[in-house]
């Protein structure tokens, strides 16, 4: 029987419509930046027979006559995942089906609360009024964010009892190691699990009754990304949460005290758990809630880009967490390097350089006097300035000798270093970022890596600013996982660069209509503070 999901395709057969997930020969080496591909002009079908013989076309993902929907049953009945909602049409005198949930009619619409909304009460502390007349407040919001902060304070002040884990560092490292052979077989190719999990038996039984009671009795069921607003306000307290682990975490460091991660630990669960419902959230939240300590803002950012880079890549959820925790930890031991030496502005000498390159020695020795540490966390830390070409530090490893983990935390380390502000140069927006990593392909870093860091990045990447064919500007909130070229999109600004007062959200995807009727488009990507827009005034 043909998988409809994988279905080979003679290049001669090829048409407009039809998305390509997989080539017969590696996607490195072709002209496409994305790995899989919807065929929108026969330009991308000439290439595509330049190359290949033969590939493989996913019709659940494919549009026009090409599109084939997956059966329901196997979808819903096989996946151990989360039903977002299920819409269900029947005749209204059916008795059969008086029990079943109904959709929200126009008179008590659903209420919802837009990006903007979220945007505006995380920045300014004041909730947004609900978009509708029904007060029930189990109906306004999933989470109000004004009162997260109070949430994250007292739970990162409670602590659990737990049971001490005498294993050893050689066996953590084994089961780690045996862990990555197992994530590094389905990169790309595993199913993300969505958290929850639905009454299969109950919903058997559903679909049978729907089969047997009424053919005019449909049931649809969307298993969709969840918006980024909505899973930004349900993550903001573990946000919190670790925000204020995190600091703790630094402060003792400075006072040279004993570190205590059980609070870090807590809030990385959360953070886990949201980036493998939509990881732009807590891209999101980095980006809105940035404080004026450049450390401690960095880790923050490695942190969340590594565990989302982690997820992208199909890894387990041990070791998404183990490189969030890497990536926090990575640079502790700059509490001992010179404070005047950190925040200095101009090019630091060859003596300096020695001094600063101690940082992962002096994050070890506090890393070995820890308690409860992976030995992922450990390798991952002592790794994360080691390059393939041996030119790293501070055991100059090369080639195989660094571990996987190790080499995705360089690689988050220097695109987060290259597009954020600091004391001794402008950040760079993402396109230049990438221009630049992509220089340092199979001489740094692992070229199949940096490829893996575009494919989850995008042309586009969360809260980056974009101009739009209708001269307006926006900023993107939110990717799409089928098409990364046609993101959400926030309008900010209009056509003569005016401020858009009540921003809009459009998404691209759905090909929405400009003023003059063409379909909206993205024309290019803008540097950061471009038109005097930031992160931090999008919502004033």
């Amino acid at each position: 029987m043909t998988d409809i999901r994988k279905e080979k395709t003679p290049v001669a057969q090829l048409d407009i419509g039809m998305f390509v997930c997989e080539l017969d020969r590696p996607w490195l080496g072709t002209p496409f930046m994305l790995e899989g591909l919807l065929i929108e002009d026969d330009e991308q079908i000439q290439t595509m027979a330049s190359l290949c013989e033969f590939v493989y076309v996913d019709r659940t993902v494919s549009v026009g006559q090409y599109f084939t929907a997956p059966p329901k049953e196997q979808v819903a009945i096989k996946r151990d995942s989360a039903i977002n909602r299920i819409t269900i049409s029947a005749l209204s005198n059916n008795s059969a089906n008086t029990n079943n949930t109904k959709p929200n009619s126009a008179s008590n619409p659903p209420n919802k609360v837009s990006f903007f909304d979220i945007l505006k009460e995380i920045k300014t502390g004041i909730p947004s009024e609900p978009t509708s007349a029904n007060d029930n407040p189990a109906n306004t919001r999933m989470y109000n964010v004004r009162s997260a902060e109070n949430v994250a304070k007292t739970a990162a002040n409670s602590t659990k009892d737990e049971a001490d884990e005498n294993t050893s560092l050689t066996s953590q490292i084994k089961s780690d190691f045996t862990n990555f052979i197992s994530g590094l077989t389905n990169w790309g190719g595993k199913s993300k699990k969505l958290g929850a999990s639905i009454d299969k038996e109950a919903l058997k039984a559903d679909l049978a009754k729907e089969q047997e009671v009424n053919e005019s009795t449909r049931i649809t069921i969307f298993d969709d990304t969840p918006p980024v607003e909505e899973e930004i306000a349900k993550v903001y307290p573990v946000y919190e949460k670790s925000q204020i682990a995190t600091r703790e975490l630094f402060e003792s460091l400075a006072m040279n005290q004993e570190i205590d991660l059980t609070n870090v630990n807590e809030a990385l669960d959360g953070m886990v758990e949201s980036i493998e419902r939509n990881p732009d959230a807590l891209i999101w939240l980095a980006k809105l809630k940035q404080t004026d300590d450049y450390a401690y803002n960095h880790a923050m950012n490695v942190s969340i880009m590594l565990m989302a880079l982690a997820s992208f890549m199909a890894l387990s959820k041990k070791q998404i967490k183990d490189v969030g925790l890497a990536g926090l930890l990575q640079d502790i031991g700059k509490a001992k390097i010179p404070h005047d030496l950190l925040h200095k502005s101009e090019k630091i000498t060859a003596e300096e350089l020695s001094i600063f390159k101690m940082h992962v020695e002096y994050a070890l020795e506090v890393l070995e006097a820890t308690e409860n540490l992976s030995g992922t966390v450990i390798l991952t830390v002592s790794q994360h300035h080691e390059r393939i070409d041996g030119s790293g530090y501070p055991y100059k490893l090369s080639g195989k000798q660094l571990s996987l983990t190790g080499q995705m935390a360089g690689l988050i380390d220097t695109y987060c270093a290259l597009t954020t502000n600091k004391v001794y140069a402008k950040g760079v927006y993402n396109q230049v970022a990438l221009e630049e990593i992509h220089t340092l392909r199979d001489i740094k870093f692992n070229g199949a890596l940096i490829d893996q860091l575009v494919q989850f990045l995008g042309m586009y990447p969360v809260s980056s600013l974009v101009e739009l064919n209708s001269g307006e500007v926006g900023v993107v909130i939110q990717q799409n996982s089928v098409r990364r070229l046609l993101p959400r999109v926030m309008l900010l600004l209009n056509p003569d660069k005016s401020k858009n007062e009540y921003p809009a959200t459009i998404d691209l995807i759905s090909s929405p209509a400009t003023p003059t009727g063409e379909p909206y488009s993205i024309v290019r990507g803008l540097p950061p503070d471009s038109y005097g827009l930031n992160p931090n005034n999008y919502y004033g």
